[in-house]
This record gives structure tokens, sequence and C-alpha cells, in this order.
């Protein structure tokens, strides 16, 4: 679909967000559900959330849809990478995140997309 595609790096699951249309956080929001309920509960996620395309913004959609899923799966296991484009954008999505409260898995933000993929393998 355009505005959102899934790529896979050996055990890191690289999900791509192109715009911010309704529709794109819809399927993010569906595959992502689906991975981490096909994730075994023993075994942790691992999912590079690449947001840094230019005409991505996080919309009051895409704050309510990510609140919504992060909310229900903050007792999995597992680690998301954020690769952000905006300087700006870590310290926003801190703000968020610490918003939810206490999470089991782990968040991190990068701006390049090989660090955030080894730091994905760390665990």
């Amino acid at each position: 679909m355009d505005g959102f595609y899934i790529e896979e790096d050996g055990d890191v699951t690289i999900h791509t967000i192109t715009d911010s249309s309704d529709e794109a956080v819809d399927t993010w929001y569906a595959e992502l559900a689906c991975l981490i309920e096909m994730t075994p509960p023993e075994l942790p996620f691992r999912v590079l959330l690449d947001v840094s395309a230019k005409h991505v913004s996080f919309t009051p959609y895409a704050r309510q849809k990510s609140w919504q899923i992060f909310s229900e799966f903050k007792q999995r296991h597992g680690r998301i990478a954020f690769l952000l484009s905006s300087k700006t954008a870590p310290h926003f999505a801190r703000i968020f995140f610490a918003s939810l409260g206490k999470l089991s898995f782990e968040r991190n933000f990068f701006s390049d997309r090989t660090k955030a993929i080894d730091w994905l393998r760390e665990i």
C-alpha cells in the first residue's frame, strides 16, 4: 500500500511509513499488532519503525493509534527502534512515551539505520 511497507532484515522487522495518512497509520497499527501477537511472549519482538520520510508527521490520529497500540502491548518484551530525521523528534517522542507509564518493551531513537538495527540485535 502507498504510505507504508514492511521489510525483513533477518530477525528485525522494518516498518516504513512514508506518509501520515490515516490509511497508512491504520495499516501500520494492524501490522504491528499482528507481529507482536505472533511473537511468542517469551521471545522479544524487534521492530525498526522508520518515520524519517519528509512528509511524515505525528498527526493527532497517529498519536491516538500509537497510544492505543503501545498501551495494549505495554507488558510485552521486545525493542522498538525509531528512525527519525528531525533533531527535535526524539525529545517529543520521549515525552509521548513518558505519558504511557511503565512499559516492558525498550525503545530508542536513531538517525542512523545501521545503528538502529545493531541496537535491536543486542538482545
